[in-house]
C-alpha cells in the first residue's frame, strides 16, 4: 500500500483492538482481515499534517519467497502488514502504519507497493517495525490466516539496503521476507547537519553502502532477474519538489510505488491526493456578489415608487422573488462559513443532497501522480482534479430536465413575450453601464496620480481611453425607450399630497419598503470625488425628525462579503407574501368588507416591524437588523448602541441615505427622474472640461478659452411633489443641442476644445462673451499651477456624479421593463438563476483550485506565461454521467456550467508577504463580467510590470460507462451528448489552431495532437457504443497542450476512480515505458491500494466502492474494479 498518513481523513470512531501475533500461540485462528488492524485506524496519534516535501528516513520495498503451502498443496494469497510499536509511555499496542497490495497464488511475490517512514509521523531509528504476512483466504469479505511475521528495528533498515529476514510462527520459520531500502543521505537524525535537497524539479539521493557499490553501467541494463530478490530497489531515492502545493492544497495522502520498465529499470511512482483549500472560500465570494445583486434588484423596485392598480401587485411578486433568493443565498452563506470555521475543506458524496452545502462542490479533490524513470532521465507529473457533476442535486430524486431544458423553456415563453426583448437588452444595458463607469473611474485615478507627479507624456493615452469608453456610454440607451418608461412611472405612480402627508397613515408598500433591512449598496468609487455625507432627508417625508446616519462608510463597515440576518428576512417574506395574496385577491375580487378589514390590518403595520420569536421565554419585539458574518464584536457594539438609546442602523432599501451619497445609484420614489438627453449633455461637458484641462497641462492647447460654468437649471415635471437633487456644479441646459462627441473629442496634438452653441445654453442676462479659444482653460498658468490634481478633481467629481444619474435612469428603465413582462416568467427565470448559479459556483471553485495547483503547485516557465496570455489555458472535463434518470439532469447541468465558464476574465496578481502564505483569489464583478485575481509567487512574473490577463477555453466530452448508459443507448437517448461531443471536439480543433498558430509546443507535438484529433474525429464518427476511446484522446491531446484536466462521475468517487487510475497507467506505459503486460497488475494495485481508496472511506467511511457484480459486468473491461475492492455501499 505504500506510505500511509491518515491525517486529514474521517476516521472510525472505535479504534480497533490490535492483535499481538506471539510466538507461543497454540494454535492458528482464522479470523477476518478486517479484525485486523484497519487501516482508517492505522496512525491515532496526534501528529501533524504530513509535509510532503520531507525527506523521508528511509523507504522500503517487500518481497517474500518460500511461503508455505496450504494443506492442499495450493500456494497463498500473501499480503504485508507493517505494524509499529508505541515509544515508552504510550500504549503497548501495535499500530498499522501501511500495507502492501494482495498477490494471487504465489509463494514469491514481489510487492509493489512501497513503505516510507518519515519522522513527522513519529518515526526514529529506535522505532521497533513488525512485518506481518497475512494468507488472505476470500477477497470480498478479506477473511485471512497469518503465516508469519518479523520484528526489526527501523535503524537497521535504515542502516542495509537489503535485509532478508526469516518469518516466524507457531509452526517455526515458514518462509523469508526481504526488506530492500534506500535512505538519503540527507536524512540525518534532529540536531545534526547534513546536505541539503539540490535545487531543481525533483531531490535525487544516492543509495548507501552496497546498493552505491553495485551500480554499474552493465547491471544498470539488466534484465530484472524472476526469483524474490530484486537487484536493484535500493539505488536511488527520489523526492519530488513540491514548490507551494500545501498552500494551496490539504490533508495530503500518500502512496509509493516501484514499477518494472521494459529494460529493467525502476519507475518510482509517487501518488497524491490532496483537498482544495478553496472548497468553502470561493462560494463564499459568489455568494456575496449573487448577494448584493438581489439587494440592488430590490432597491430598484421600490424606487419607482408604489404604484396603482395591477401594478402595484407585480411589484410586491416581484419583491417577494428577491427576498426568496435574498434568504437562499444568504442561508448558503452561513452554512458554509459555519463548515469552513469547523475546518472542513470537502464536501462528502453523502451530503451531495443536502441543500445546506448544495453550492459546494462534491467530493472536491487533487489526484496528482509523479513518476521518475532513472534509466530514461525523465521525470513528469499528471495532475488531475476530480469533483462529481455540477448541478444542484433533489433529495427527493425529481427530475427537470436540466438546465438545457430549462433554459429551452424559458426562451419560448420570451418568444411569446412581447417585451423579453427589451428587458433583456435593459439588463445588459445596466450591466454595460456599471462596467464602463466602473473603467472609467479607473482612468480617472490613473490620472490624479499621474497628475500628482506632474508626468505629462502618459497622461494624454489614457485620456483618449477615456473618450472611447464615454463615447459609448453615451451609445447604450435609446432615447424612445428612456421617455416610454419615465411616462409610464408618471401615469402610474401614486403621489402623495403635500398636505395629507400627515394626515393619511403610511401605505402598507411603504411600509415594507421601510422594513427591508441590509448592508449598504455603494458603486466603485473613487475617495478624491466623494463628497461629506450629511444627514439624508427620510425616503417618505412624514414629519419626523430625520435620523442620523449611524453605519457609515467605513473600512470596517465596508465588507463586501456582509451576510443577513437569515430571520429577518424570511418574516419580512412572509409579509410581502400575505400582502401579496391580499392583492391577487383583490384583483380577483372577493368580499368588500373583508377586504377592507385586511387592509386596515395592513395599514396597521408598525414603522419598525417587530418579529415575534418563537420561545418558551417571553417574547419580546426585535427591530430587523443586520447581522454581519464577517466581523467580530458586531453584536456587542450593536447591544451598547440599543443601551445608549440610539437608532438602529439604517437599512439597504432606505433610498434616503442611499441618494445623498455621491455614488447614490437609485432615485427615490418620490424623486422625479432626470432626461436622457440632460444627462447625457452633463457628461459630455463634464468630459470636455476634463480634456481641455488634460491637453492644457500637456502643452496641447493653442489658444486657452474661458472657464465656463452653466448654472444649475432644474427641471420639474408635472406629478412629482419633490423637485429632483442635483449634486452641486452640474453643468446642466435647457435648450443646449446634444453634443458629437465623436467630433469634439478627437484628440489630436493641435486640437481646441470647444462647445459650439453653448452660448445659447445660457440664462438671460448671464453677460459672457463668447470667444475663441479654450473655454475651460481660461485662467490658467502653467507656470503658476503647482498642484495638477486639484485643477482636475472638479471636473472629475462631476463626470462621476452625471454617470451615477445616467445609471440610476438606466436601472429605473430596467425595473419598468421587468414589472411589464409575465410574472410566471419571472419566477422561471428566478428558479434557472439559482440553479444556474449552483452549478457555477461548482464549476469556477474546481476550475480555480485547477489553475492555483498549476501556478503554486510546480514550477512555471515563461512557456507557459506566454501561453497564458496570448491563448489561455485549455480546460478539459471528462464525463462519466449517463443520460438515463437524474444523471442525464446532472449532464445537462454540467454542459451550461462549464460553457458558463468561459466568460470569467482571470488576472495574475503577485502575492506578497503574508499573502503568499495563504494566496486566495479574489472574485469581483457580476455574473454578467466576472473577474478572478489569481495570486502568484512573486518570482514567477516578469519584473516588466506587465499584467497578464486570460480566458479558458473549456471542452467537455462525455461517455456513460455503467449499465444505465447501455440502456440509455438502446433508447436512443445518446444524440444529445453525441452533438455535445461534436461541438466540443470542433472547438478542441479550433482552439489547436491558435495553439499552432502562435509556435506553442514542440514540432513533434504538433504533429502528435494532429493525429490524435484526425483519430478523434474517425471515433466520434463511428458512433462506437461506449466509446472510451474519445476520452483517452482527448486526455492526451490535453497533456500535450499543457491543459488542465477535470474528471468526474455523478460523486466523483467510484466511476472516477476507475478513470483516473487507468489514466495514470496510460501515461506510465507511453512516456515512462511501463511494459503493457504489467498495466492490469500495476491498475490493480492503485485501485485496490491506492488514494482512490482514500477518498472512498473519507467519503462513506468503508473501503469498498459502490459497485455490484452485475454493474461491473457492465463496465467496460479496464474500468473494472479488482475482486474485492467493490460491494454493497452507499454512493
Amino acid at each position: 500500500m505504500g506510505n500511509h498518513i491518515d491525517l486529514g481523513m474521517p476516521l472510525e470512531q472505535q479504534v480497533q483492538e490490535q492483535m499481538q501475533m506471539h510466538q507461543h500461540q497454540q494454535q492458528l485462528q482464522v479470523q477476518p482481515a478486517e479484525e485486523l488492524p484497519p487501516l482508517e485506524a492505522a496512525t491515532t496519534a496526534p501528529f501533524e499534517e504530513l509535509d510532503l516535501s520531507e525527506l523521508p528516513i528511509c523507504e522500503t520495498a517487500l518481497s517474500c519467497d518460500t511461503l508455505p503451502l496450504d494443506a492442499v498443496g495450493r500456494p497463498p494469497n500473501p499480503q504485508v502488514v507493517c505494524s509499529l510499536l508505541p515509544a515508552a509511555g504510550e500504549d503497548c499496542l501495535w499500530r498499522e502504519h501501511a500495507r502492501t497490495e494482495l498477490q494471487e497464488r504465489t509463494r514469491s511475490p514481489q510487492f509493489l507497493c512501497t513503505m516510507r517512514f518519515q519522522r513527522s509521523a513519529g518515526f526514529s531509528a529506535a522505532t521497533r517495525l513488525r512485518f506481518s504476512v497475512l494468507d488472505v483466504r476470500e477477497r470480498m469479505t478479506l477473511t485471512a490466516l497469518p503465516l508469519g511475521h518479523a520484528e526489526v528495528a527501523l535503524g537497521v533498515i535504515q542502516d542495509t539496503s537489503r535485509l532478508r529476514l526469516p518469518l516466524t510462527s507457531p509452526r517455526g520459520e515458514c518462509g523469508f521476507i526481504t526488506l530492500a531500502s534506500w535512505s538519503p543521505d540527507a536524512a540525518v537524525e534532529p540536531g545534526q547537519s547534513g546536505n541539503g535537497p539540490p535545487r531543481s524539479s525533483t531531490q535525487l539521493f544516492e543509495g548507501s553502502g552496497a546498493a552505491t557499490g553495485a551500480t554499474t553501467g552493465s547491471s544498470r541494463r539488466a534484465h530484472r532477474r524472476t526469483q524474490s530478490l530484486p537487484p536493484k530497489l535500493g539505488v536511488r531515492l527520489f523526492v519530488p519538489q513540491q514548490c507551494g502545493l500545501q498552500r494551496v492544497c490539504s490533508n495530503p495522502r500518500l502512496r509509493t510505488y516501484r514499477l518494472h520498465s521494459s529494460l529493467g529499470a525502476d519507475i518510482s511512482v509517487q501518488e497524491t491526493l490532496l483537498e482544495a483549500r478553496l472548497c468553502c472560500l470561493l462560494p463564499q465570494q459568489l455568494l456575496s456578489i449573487w448577494i448584493q445583486r438581489e439587494k440592488e434588484l430590490l432597491q430598484e423596485i421600490s424606487g419607482m415608487g408604489e404604484l396603482s392598480g395591477e401594478w402595484r401587485w407585480r411589484q410586491m411578486n416581484l419583491l417577494e422573488e428577491h427576498l426568496r433568493l435574498l434568504k437562499d443565498y444568504s442561508q448558503a452563506k452561513q452554512n458554509i462559513q459555519q463548515l469552513a470555521r469547523d475546518g472542513v475543506s470537502f464536501k462528502r458524496s453523502s451530503a451531495k443532497a443536502d441543500e445546506a452545502l448544495e453550492f459546494l462542490p462534491v467530493n472536491l479533490h487533487v489526484q496528482r501522480m509523479w513518476a521518475q524513470n532513472d534509466t530514461m532521465q525523465r521525470r513528469g507529473l499528471l495532475d488531475v482534479v476530480t469533483v462529481g457533476a455540477f448541478t444542484r442535486h433533489d433529495a427527493k430524486g425529481r427530475k427537470c430536465g436540466g438546465l438545457i431544458k430549462l433554459l429551452q423553456e424559458s426562451k419560448s415563453w420570451k418568444l411569446e413575450q412581447s417585451n423579453a426583448c427589451k428587458v433583456q437588452a435593459a439588463n445588459d444595458a445596466v450591466q454595460a453601464t456599471k462596467q464602463l463607469r466602473k473603467e472609467i473611474v479607473e482612468l480617472m485615478s490613473q490620472l490624479l496620480q499621474l497628475a500628482g507627479r506632474r508626468s505629462s507624456k502618459d497622461m494624454m493615452p489614457l485620456c483618449n481611453q477615456m473618450v472611447a469608453r464615454t463615447r459609448t456610454l453615451l451609445n447604450i440607451w435609446e432615447p424612445s425607450i428612456v421617455e416610454e418608461a419615465v411616462a409610464f412611472i408618471e401615469r402610474h405612480r401614486i403621489i402623495e399630497e403635500p398636505e395629507n402627508v400627515l394626515m393619511e397613515p403610511m401605505s402598507p408598500f411603504r411600509k415594507i419598503t421601510q422594513q427591508l433591512t441590509a448592508l449598504e449598496l455603494k458603486s466603485p468609487e473613487l475617495e478624491d470625488f466623494a463628497t461629506p455625507v450629511v444627514a439624508p432627508p427620510d425616503l417618505w417625508p412624514r414629519g419626523q425628525p430625520p435620523l442620523m446616519r449611524s453605519n457609515s462608510w467605513h473600512p470596517s463597515n465596508s465588507s463586501p462579503s456582509s451576510s443577513l440576518d437569515i430571520r429577518a428576512i424570511d418574516s419580512l417574506q412572509h409579509v410581502v407574501k400575505c400582502y401579496n395574496d391580499h392583492l391577487r385577491s383583490l384583483e380577483q375580487g372577493g368580499n368588500p368588507r373583508q377586504m377592507e378589514a385586511e387592509e386596515a390590518t395592513y395599514q396597521s403595520l408598525p414603522l419598525a416591524w417587530q418579529s415575534t420569536q418563537v420561545s418558551d421565554a417571553p417574547a419580546h419585539p426585535s427591530v430587523l437588523q443586520l447581522i454581519d458574518l464577517d466581523e467580530i464584536g458586531r453584536q456587542a457594539q450593536r447591544q451598547q448602541r440599543q443601551q445608549r438609546g440610539q437608532q438602529p442602523p439604517a437599512g439597504f432599501l432606505d433610498t434616503k441615505l442611499m441618494s445623498s451619497s455621491p455614488s447614490a445609484n437609485y432615485y427615490r420614489p418620490t424623486e422625479e427622474p432626470e432626461p436622457l438627453d440632460l444627462t447625457q449633455l452633463n457628461i459630455e461637458a463634464s468630459v470636455m472640461c476634463l480634456v481641455s484641462k488634460l491637453k492644457f497641462f500637456c502643452g496641447r492647447c493653442d489658444s486657452p478659452a474661458i472657464r465656463l460654468r452653466h448654472p444649475k437649471v432644474p427641471i420639474k415635471r408635472e406629478g412629482f411633489a419633490v423637485a429632483p437633487q442635483q449634486a452641486p456644479d452640474v453643468i446642466a441646459a435647457q435648450a443646449a443641442p446634444r453634443l458629437d462627441l465623436a467630433t469634439k473629442l478627437t484628440l489630436q496634438p493641435s486640437d481646441s476644445v470647444s462647445v459650439p452653441g453653448t452660448a445659447s445654453a445660457l440664462p438671460v442676462g448671464a453677460g459672457v462673451a463668447v470667444r475663441k479659444g479654450n473655454k475651460f482653460t481660461d485662467g490658467l498658468d502653467l507656470s503658476m499651477t503647482t498642484d495638477w490634481a486639484a485643477e482636475l478633481r472638479p471636473s472629475m467629481r462631476k463626470l462621476r456624479h452625471a454617470m451615477d444619474r445616467l445609471l440610476k435612469t438606466a436601472r429605473l428603465m430596467h425595473s419598468v421593463q421587468r414589472l411589464q413582462q409575465d410574472m410566471r416568467c419571472n419566477r422561471l427565470q428566478a428558479s434557472i438563476t439559482y440553479r444556474r448559479d449552483v452549478c457555477f459556483s461548482q464549476a469556477l471553485t474546481a476550475l480555480v483550485s485547477s489553475l492555483m495547483l498549476r501556478l503554486w503547485g510546480s514550477e512555471l516557465d515563461m512557456g507557459y506565461l506566454v501561453m497564458l496570455r496570448d491563448l489561455g489555458p485549455l480546460a478539459y472535463f471528462e464525463g462519466l454521467l449517463t443520460l438515463y434518470g437524474n444523471e442525464a439532469d446532472m449532464w445537462s447541468d454540467m454542459c451550461i456550467a462549464i460553457e458558463d465558464l468561459s466568460a470569467v476574465s482571470f488576472q495574475l496578481v503577485r502575492a506578497q508577504g503574508e499573502a503568499a502564505m495563504a494566496p486566495t483569489p479574489r472574485i469581483t464583478g457580476s455574473r454578467q463580467a466576472l473577474e478572478v485575481q489569481l495570486p502568484v509567487p512573486e518570482h514567477s512574473l516578469p519584473g516588466n510590470g506587465t499584467s497578464i490577463a486570460f480566458k479558458i477555453t473549456p471542452v467537455f466530452f462525455n461517455i456513460g460507462i455503467n449499465e444505465k448508459a447501455s440502456f440509455a443507448e438502446t433508447l436512443g437517448q445518446t444524440r444529445e451528448q453525441h452533438r455535445s461531443n461534436w461541438d466540443n471536439y470542433l472547438r478542441l480543433s479550433q482552439y489547436f489552431g491558435r495553439y499552432r498558430k502562435l509556435g506553442l509546443g514542440s514540432v513533434d507535438a504538433g504533429e502528435s495532437l494532429q493525429s490524435l484529433l484526425g483519430f478523434m474525429e474517425q471515433q466520434l464518427r463511428a458512433n462506437v457504443s461506449k466509446n472510451v476511446k474519445i476520452l483517452h484522446l482527448a486526455e492526451d491531446a490535453c497533456r500535450l497542450m499543457d491543459g488542465l484536466r477535470f474528471t468526474s462521475c455523478k460523486s466523483a468517487k467510484d466511476r472516477t476512480g476507475m478513470a483516473v487510475t487507468l489514466e495514470q497507467c496510460r501515461v506510465l506505459v507511453r512516456e515512462f515505458q511501463l511494459p503493457a503486460k504489467h498495466v492490469p497488475y500495476a491498475l490493480s494495485t492503485m485501485r485496490s491500494e491506492g488514494t482512490r481508496m482514500d477518498n472512498v472511506l473519507k467519503n462513506i467511511g468503508k473501503r469498498k466502492y459502490a459497485f455490484n457484480r452485475t454493474q461491473v459486468s457492465f463496465l467496460p473491461a479496464m474500468y473494472r474494479p479488482p475482486v474485492g475492492s467493490y460491494g454493497k455501499a452507499q454512493t
